[in-house]
């Protein structure tokens, strides 16, 4: 539970504002002429650091944050797939020079060190000045360096404690910039086969609710007297999941912890199995409930993310939950994504139905 509470704190650190330390690309922008494509998959990030810096207490500190496990999966996945190189491996391996993300780190006070002459090179004497006499640390964003739609972090500093303070004090920054530049091609993937419009004029009808659903879905079950529909799609390798209820909205409770854990296990009823006298439910017993507070497209909303499990059943996975407020209708609509995926990681699934909810507005 103590290394739990850890990994959950990092995790929910992405969710933070950005810090004023990662500051505009400057002098590391460069023309995007002649250049490829960018490669690589999303969440990914290659790291060039010299090997002594990887190997001790920088190096432990960066694998600390951006390797801790993604928020409230059954098992364990990190944040971001990470990839070592030093400058020397990435001079003889020019195609990985074209990779979509990728951090530098760097001693400064180094003078032998390898990456910080190339930090040295492209941040340029003022911004080497202006981080000295500052707080003695810095991240420099950059973009299109090597390749198209290319984004480069140079994280420094004068020691190598500032480094580990640069590293900690910057990371939900840099974790929500991989993020957000990654939802183009979440996106993408997630809608690669176009949208359900059957579907989507369904949803519009029943529940006053716009809400892109990707090609692929169909109808699972839609259930009258609750107002419930359960659309599901099996053709990947991962089925997943979306559930939309609506309810009158009566007072507040229905808006904390309790309330939306409550509206959620009584409306997922409708997701059975073969066996006898199965029904799903959030299951806040091996792994907690996080719940917070949004807005999504002008509406209060209020968010669970957690894992759910089936009674008199051995099935189970993470889940998404919006549950938003209609103050012209005086209703509740309930988004919810989950997935079903044993043996298969789902992090990016994940990643993909909560984009697939953050679409719904009235």
């Amino acid at each position: 539970m103590k290394y739990l509470k850890i990994f959950l704190a990092l995790s929910i650190l992405l969710l933070a504002a950005c810090s004023n330390d990662t500051s505009s690309p400057g002098s590391v922008v460069t023309t995007s002429k002649g250049k490829v494509q960018a490669h690589g998959r999303v969440n990914q990030v290659l790291v060039i650091a010299d090997s002594s810096l990887w190997k001790g207490a920088v190096g432990d500190s960066f694998f600390y944050y951006f390797n801790a496990p993604y928020i409230l999966l059954p098992q364990p996945e990190p944040i971001f797939d990470l990839t070592h190189m030093t400058p020397e491996q990435l001079a003889k391996q020019p195609l990985k020079k074209e990779f979509r993300t990728i951090v530098f780190l760097a001693d400064l006070n180094d003078e032998n060190s390898v990456t910080g002459r190339l930090l040295r090179n492209d941040l340029g004497p003022e911004k080497l000045q202006e981080i000295q006499k500052g707080k003695g640390y810095n991240v420099t964003v950059g973009q299109d360096k090597w390749a198209i739609k290319q984004l480069l972090f140079y994280v420094n500093g004068f020691g190598e404690d500032k480094l580990a303070e640069c590293i900690a004090t910057n990371f939900p920054a840099i974790g929500r910039k991989i993020n957000e530049r990654d939802a183009e091609t979440v996106k993408a993937t997630a809608y690669q086969g176009g949208g359900a419009a059957n579907l989507e004029g369904d949803v519009l009808a029943k529940f006053n609710l716009n809400l892109r659903i990707p090609k692929g879905f169909k109808q699972a079950k839609y259930d009258g007297n609750t107002n419930t529909l359960w659309l599901r799609s099996d053709e990947r390798e991962i089925i997943a999941n979306i559930i939309i209820h609506k309810l009158p909205y009566k007072d507040k409770s229905q808006l904390t912890k309790a309330g939306i854990k409550k509206i959620r296990d009584s409306v997922t009823g409708i997701v059975t199995t073969q066996q006898p006298n199965t029904y799903m439910r959030i299951n806040d017993v091996d792994l907690p409930l996080f719940v917070e507070n949004i807005t999504l497209n002008n509406a209060y909303t209020v968010q669970a993310k957690g894992v759910w499990d089936i009674v008199n059943d051995f099935k189970g996975g993470p889940f998404v939950t919006n549950l938003m407020l209609n103050p012209k209708t005086n209703e509740l609509v309930l988004v919810d994504g989950f997935v079903f995926a044993p043996g298969k990681d789902k992090r990016n699934y994940m990643q993909e139905l909560e984009l697939v909810l953050a679409t719904a507005s009235f």
